[in-house]
């Protein structure tokens, strides 16, 4: 499947044949391109929409909330690079501590701060994990009902900001079901858990979509909690139709960056 990525070994032969423009590799609009020599990285490049390359600069994210965020790893580089672009709808996969969603809201942060979105728009399809039981009806406000869902936000920012960027309308989160009807302008949207959509479900984000309006889809295929969506799943909807649209980007991450612990996951 297109993961938005190209890794490319060379030799020293090829490698000179690349610099003197004598050598060229097929790449879709924003697809990002690694030259490796003998396994070790050698340059980084983004194809334009005009089709030529960009050579990728070391980039950070920079708030008063969460500091100074630098990359932790070759591909976190190139998705510091794809959100810190024009693109407006974008795809991250990855198992779960690659850094899809903690990286996607240092980024928004900083863009809030400096006043290019007027909020952070948090959604999810809300739908039970596979192998654990419902909690059934609970009492409160919407949002009251929808924190427990959107708790690894609160993770992130620490409970006492995420309630105050709740409070303030800096920060809203959204139940799926509200979505229809709605036009969403002037923030940056941050669909979590993708893998549990199916595609009209993403067709319909989508169009919600507005002016100046940023959307990124995180998802983990491994991770899908329902058969419906291993039939007809909206990620791989978006993959197969969309790549190569100068309006679309995507990254798969691959190292697990949260704990030694949790990178222990990975050989269960």
């Amino acid at each position: 499947m297109y993961n938005g990525i190209r890794e490319c070994e060379a030799t020293d032969e090829e490698l000179a044949q690349f610099y003197e423009g004598k050598m060229k590799y097929d790449l879709f609009p924003n697809q990002y391109l690694v030259l490796k020599r003998e396994g070790i990285v050698v340059d980084k490049y983004k194809a334009g929409i005009d089709g030529k390359l960009i050579k990728i600069k070391m980039k950070s994210f920079d708030s008063q909330l969460m500091g100074k965020v630098k990359p932790r790893n070759m591909r976190q580089e190139l998705y510091f690079d794809l959100l810190d672009s024009d693109v407006p709808l974008t795809l991250v996969s990855s198992e779960a501590g690659c850094g899809k969603t903690w990286v996607a809201t240092c980024f928004a942060l900083q863009e809030l701060e400096k006043k290019k979105y007027d909020k952070i728009l948090f959604i999810r399809n809300n739908i039970p994990i596979d192998g654990v039981g419902e909690l059934g009806i609970l009492p409160g406000t919407s949002n009251e009902k929808l924190k427990g869902y959107f708790a690894y936000i609160s993770d992130i920012l620490n409970p006492f900001m995420f309630e105050n960027y709740l409070s303030s309308g800096k920060i809203e989160i959204a139940w799926l079901g509200d979505m229809r009807g709605r036009n969403i302008s002037n923030s940056f949207v941050l669909c979590s858990e993708s893998q549990n959509l199916t595609t009209s479900l993403t067709k319909m984000i989508i169009s919600r979509m507005g002016e100046n309006t940023r959307l990124v889809f995180d998802f983990d295929l491994d991770q899908i909690d329902h058969k419906k969506y291993e039939k007809d799943n909206g990620m791989m909807s978006i993959v197969t139709k969309l790549a190569g649209h100068p309006m679309f980007g995507m990254i798969e991450l691959v190292d697990v960056e949260r704990s030694p612990l949790a990178r222990l996951a990975s050989f269960l």
